[in-house]
């Protein structure tokens, strides 16, 4: 299954004082805070799985549960969870007032570590709260997870309860394939070249949820089996069957890489044969960051010179940038020459 960001927003009902630091601030003698969290711009339906197609907005916004957690000098101080089948409001109450950091993880997977009181904020960054991207692969599903996180001053219910405003954002890219287009150079017949499939190759198989950074580490994911990439790391979600006559609509969503390394680079490969022989014709993307929509455009001139391996793309390649505005945050289109 393949799923290939604008910002949803988490709102409470009244805004309290923001701080951008950790300073220790001491709490009002016996006071207590409440809060009141309302989620907008989401429904609260479930979607059904795709393997091709165009997920809408709508479905990629989808939050079916959410986390809040509540740092008290960087140590949990409280958690709540919602399902949003109950509705988009939760209210926490029993809160001390003063300095507290607020974390928001949306659609978490049930293997998701348990935070505990007194639990550090560096939790969140450990190897027991990476995200396997085999969990994504059924988003449509479960949800794309988000997070986000914001410093606030809780004051007490004697002033009111505390409104407080979270932008939460995916932590996945979306990779999708554009246009596949058959320009031949001299000598090449175009009717000995049949395209079969695209895969997205060295995929980052594991992620933090982006708090409090983003980190990606293998080991690699591939939809093709290569040099590298072999055995149980052979994903069948990060490969889709095409041809000429059909290929739109095929997309993949996967980690940040940003390795500045090209052997450790996310490709697009597509798969075909020329003359009954089979071809690979990968394509190197640029650094992926959370929450960003890349489109491949792809020109295939050299149809009987394709790589033996999946993972070896050819260089140079000639490059076409286009911006194409969508619901994402947008990276331009990559156009490829091969």
């Amino acid at each position: 299954m393949k799923r290939l960001f604008f910002l949803t927003s988490i709102v409470a009902l009244l805004c309290s004082a923001c701080s951008n630091n950790d300073d220790e601030v001491t709490p009002e003698k016996g006071a207590k805070a409440s809060l009141t969290i309302t989620l907008t711009g989401t429904g609260a339906e479930g979607n059904s799985t795709r393997l091709v197609g165009t997920p809408t907005q709508v479905d990629e916004n989808e939050v079916h549960s959410f986390t809040v957690y509540i740092f008290a000098n960087n140590r949990l101080e409280k958690s709540e969870t919602s399902t949003t089948l109950l509705g988009l409001s939760l209210f926490i109450d029993e809160l001390t007032t003063g300095v507290k950091r607020i974390v928001v993880v949306a659609n978490k997977p049930s293997t998701f570590p348990v935070f505990e009181e007194g639990d550090p904020y560096s939790k969140f960054a450990e190897v027991s709260s990476h995200i396997n991207l085999d969990y994504q692969t059924t988003a449509l599903n479960n949800g794309l997870i988000m997070t986000g996180e914001t410093d606030a001053t809780l004051q007490s219910i004697a002033v009111g309860t505390n409104n407080i405003t979270i932008p939460i954002s995916r932590i996945v890219a979306k990779i999708k394939l554009g246009t596949v287009t058959i320009d031949p150079a001299a000598g090449v017949n175009p009717a000995l070249f049949e395209l079969t499939g695209v895969a997205i190759i060295k995929a980052k198989s594991l992620s933090s949820v982006g708090v409090p950074s983003i980190v990606t580490s293998q080991p690699f994911y591939s939809g093709i089996e290569g040099i590298a990439v072999h055995g149980t790391n052979i994903k069948s979600y990060l490969y889709e069957p095409i041809t000429l006559a059909d290929h739109t609509n095929r997309y993949f969503y996967v980690f940040a890489n940003d390795s500045g390394n090209d052997d450790d680079a996310t490709l697009v490969t597509l798969e075909g044969t020329y003359d009954n022989k089979i071809m690979y014709y990968p394509f190197r993307l640029p650094a992926i960051a959370r929450n960003t929509q890349h489109t491949v455009d792809v020109t295939l001139r050299r149809l009987g010179t394709g790589s033996p391996d999946p993972e070896t793309p050819s260089d140079p390649a000639t490059l076409t940038v286009v911006v194409t505005p969508v619901d994402w945050i947008v990276v331009p289109t990559l156009s490829v020459e091969w």
